[in-house]
């Protein structure tokens, strides 16, 4: 049994490490194993990581909140800074060559071409922009309507938009048969959505420890629709996913699951 064991714990912390130099901005020099088990843990590991971060942030938001002389708007600047940084914005750029290549009004083939052209267009700027400015106005007006119970959604976001995330590469087909997606999906397994059911129950449970499983319950809900969404429109826009179009769908899903935490919140507290 010690021999079958060693293995696995091996290939689920080199999974681990992986999962942090493809998701984070941490200064990790190691040079982790690239196998069909290390990558297919990895993939398990997607929420986890979200979670991590979503916790990084979320702690320092609570902190930050119990400060009186600290305003909202300041608290709203840092915790979107910080988010932002822990990323290194990774998945920004994936967004900025989707939204060059969707507004190229292209064929498929010509959309994956411009995604792979290392210069940014101007519709990428300005989406980016777009995104960011409406992400960061979203958190300020939560923290505005109930400071006390935002750390939940800085908790969430995160870990729902890389679950998201991680469903895409699973489920959705390939644009192309090279990149990252297709290194990735090379490995993933089914079993990755009953692992992900493991952490929403987690999840859930502990939600309904803290009270918040109203906003747990909607925000899930939320986050679902977006992932049948934008698994739709990148099958069809694009042909299927690549590494742009998942990092595309994580950005997107954070920015909406603000909108929606913004709501829910406003509708708890109206």
């Amino acid at each position: 049994m010690k021999t079958n064991a060693q293995p696995v714990r091996f290939s689920s912390l080199y999974g681990f490490g992986l999962a942090l130099q493809f998701l984070t901005a941490f200064p990790i020099r190691t040079a982790f194993p690239w196998t069909k088990e290390t990558s297919k843990w990895s993939v398990y590991w997607y929420p986890v990581v979200g979670l991590l971060l979503g916790g990084l942030t979320a702690v320092q938001v609570h902190f930050l909140n119990q400060q009186s002389f600290i305003s909202p708007l300041l608290v709203s600047f840092y915790s979107f800074s910080f988010s932002v940084a822990l990323t290194g914005g990774l998945h920004l750029d994936g967004w900025m060559d989707c939204s060059d290549a969707y507004f190229s009004y292209s064929s498929k083939e010509k959309r994956l071409e411009i995604m792979k052209d290392p210069r940014t267009g101007a519709f990428g700027v300005l989406s980016v922009l777009f995104l960011l400015s409406w992400r960061f106005l979203l958190i300020h007006e939560s923290l505005k309507i109930e400071p006390g119970k935002c750390w939940i959604l800085f908790l969430l976001i995160p870990f729902l938009a890389r679950t998201g995330m991680a469903c895409l590469l699973v489920s959705a087909p390939l644009a192309k048969e090279e990149g990252m997606a297709f290194a990735m999906k090379q490995n993933v397994s089914k079993m990755s959505f009953g692992i992900y059911a493991v952490y929403f129950l987690c999840m859930g449970v502990g939600s309904w420890l803290a009270g918040m499983l109203f906003l747990f319950t909607g925000l899930t809900i939320l986050g679902a629709l977006f992932f049948l969404v934008s698994k739709r429109f990148a099958t069809i826009e694009f042909g299927g996913i690549t590494g742009d179009t998942l990092g595309a769908s994580s950005e997107g899903m954070e920015t909406v699951l603000w909108l929606g935490g913004w709501l829910l919140l406003s509708f708890v507290t109206g």
